[in-house]
């Protein structure tokens, strides 16, 4: 009996251990990374110069330039319904951000983190930007700290 409880334990153990392991991992310019453990609800801001990563447990704060890229380590990220529907479309030479207020803060940066001077037009609870304004590339819309992909072809 107590071979067999210390058993369930184990098992019960092991299972835990692989819902901690699942993380996002930061990479950095020097070549290092940080890991930080979904369970623990983390948050990244794009704020400014900065790339902020806030949880339940710990708060964090890089320059833009020290942090490359975001990824995920781990199996199954729990994500049950993903959102498929844009928040944007593209209309002629433009594009249409859907359900941005007057009062958000709406900032566009290339996809090295560098701000991009851009000026929004609003329409209603759209905001328009005339793809002239900006070269080909990718791109990220922060809305609030909400951030968004696009690309200018």
């Amino acid at each position: 009996m107590k071979k067999l409880l210390f058993l369930f334990f184990v098992m019960l153990s092991a299972g835990n251990s692989d819902l901690q392991a699942q993380t996002l991992v930061l990479h950095h310019s020097d070549g290092t990374t940080t890991e930080v453990e979904l369970y623990t609800q983390p948050r990244v801001e794009l704020q400014n110069d900065k790339v902020l990563v806030t949880s339940t447990v710990l708060n964090m704060e890089y320059a833009k330039t020290d942090v490359l890229r975001f990824t995920y380590k781990g199996t199954g990220l729990g994500i049950a319904t993903p959102r498929t529907e844009a928040d944007y479309s593209r209309s002629n030479d433009q594009l249409v951000f859907h359900g941005i207020k007057s009062s958000d803060a709406v900032a566009v940066y290339k996809s090295n983190g560098i701000r991009v001077p851009v000026r929004l037009t609003r329409q209603g609870t759209d905001a328009v930007l005339p793809l002239s304004q900006i070269p080909q590339g990718v791109y990220l819309l922060s809305v609030n700290g909400r951030t968004s992909k696009f690309t200018r072809p």
